[in-house]
């Protein structure tokens, strides 16, 4: 007899490799286990979504790099973070304050999109917002 190694039941194996009790027992114990995976890639990725904010705002010097207000700051990626070959490249970050990243309706990153960047070009320059582009745009094709 052997114990399950997910509900404890004792069982009879069928194999020496034999762990569960059952097929249900088996895959509750691969969901616990991918669950738990989960938690732990997610808690590397926050780690790494915190340092990369903390190094974009020490760049700009704690300061929104539009106003020049130094609280309430956001860094905001200039192209999606959802875009992998950029996630976490410094320079696809700015330091924004909350009012220049997301609130206001005369300049904002999100509600004036178009302005930001042509502003950014300016700001940055060209040359370096293309290499940008160009690096988010290399690997979606």
């Amino acid at each position: 007899m052997k114990k399950c190694a997910h509900c404890k039941k004792q069982f009879e194996q069928k194999s020496s490799l034999q762990k569960y009790c059952s097929y249900e027992c088996a895959k509750a114990e691969t969901k616990k286990k991918s669950r738990k995976l989960t938690r732990e890639v997610n808690k590397v990725k926050n780690n790494l979504m915190k340092e990369w904010a903390l190094k974009v705002k020490e760049r700009a010097g704690f300061k929104c790099e539009y106003c020049g207000i130094t609280e309430y700051l956001n860094s905001h990626h200039i192209f999606s973070r959802s875009n992998r070959t950029t996630r976490y490249d410094l320079d696809n970050g700015m330091c924004l304050c909350t009012c220049c990243h997301t609130f206001s309706s005369k300049f904002s990153a999100h509600k004036t999109p178009a302005e930001f960047i042509e502003w950014i070009k300016v700001y940055r320059g060209l040359e370096w917002y293309e290499e940008l582009r160009r690096k988010a745009k290399c690997c979606l094709v």
